[in-house]
């Protein structure tokens, strides 16, 4: 009952993301939105205390269900927030993530991991599986460390390995924000550079 109950919110959660993400972006535009890194900020700080909230929630979604492309809420919140706060706005919401995603993967084991990921990526996935607890740590350092690389791949393996919980949050304490912080400065001199006049 209750994998029925996840696979159908898995399922539907990408779709409403497409749509609502697809939604604001035409009504941003229309409404000079986007024009600015000025005018972002302002249409979204109208949420008040509460945009944080909204803004980590998203995030910590996006470790479960990826309804955006990898690294673009991380930008909207250096954006909305300002680059270091909206950094570290966005590294609590993927580590709370990547905690529900290691318990979940825990307790439903392949059949989560199924759900989530593609075939071609569960055939990444299965033959990340054949390593031992070291060469799992390993694996979850390299994916964290090189910026792109499929560190969720990385962490769903972990929560099926015997990778004890202590361990893995060592790692993900300690090189997520690297990571993190990546591909966010990255994707945002490239979002300044081209889409932002």
């Amino acid at each position: 009952m209750g994998r029925t109950i996840l696979k159908r919110i898995i399922y539907v959660l990408p779709i409403l993301g497409i749509i609502g993400f697809t939604a604001l972006v035409i009504y941003g535009y229309s409404k000079g939105i986007f024009h600015s890194v000025q005018t972002l900020q302002t249409f979204i700080k109208q949420f008040g205390k509460y945009a944080v909230l909204i803004f980590m929630a998203l995030q910590l979604t996006q470790v479960i269900v990826p309804i955006l492309p990898g690294g673009i809420s991380t930008v909207v919140g250096m954006l909305m927030f300002g680059s270091i706060q909206g950094l570290i706005y966005s590294y609590i919401g993927l580590i709370i993530g990547e905690i529900i995603v290691y318990w979940l993967t825990r307790y439903y084991g392949k059949a989560f991991v199924r759900l989530v990921l593609s075939k071609k990526r569960y055939l990444q996935f299965e033959k990340m599986m054949d390593r031992p607890e070291s060469g799992i740590k390993k694996l979850m350092i390299f994916t964290l460390l090189v910026p792109f690389a499929p560190d969720d791949l990385a962490c769903l393996v972990a929560g099926l390995a015997d990778l004890p919980f202590k361990e893995y949050m060592k790692i993900l304490l300690i090189f997520k924000f690297w990571s993190v912080a990546t591909y966010g400065y990255a994707l945002l001199f490239l979002f300044n550079r081209f889409l932002i006049s």
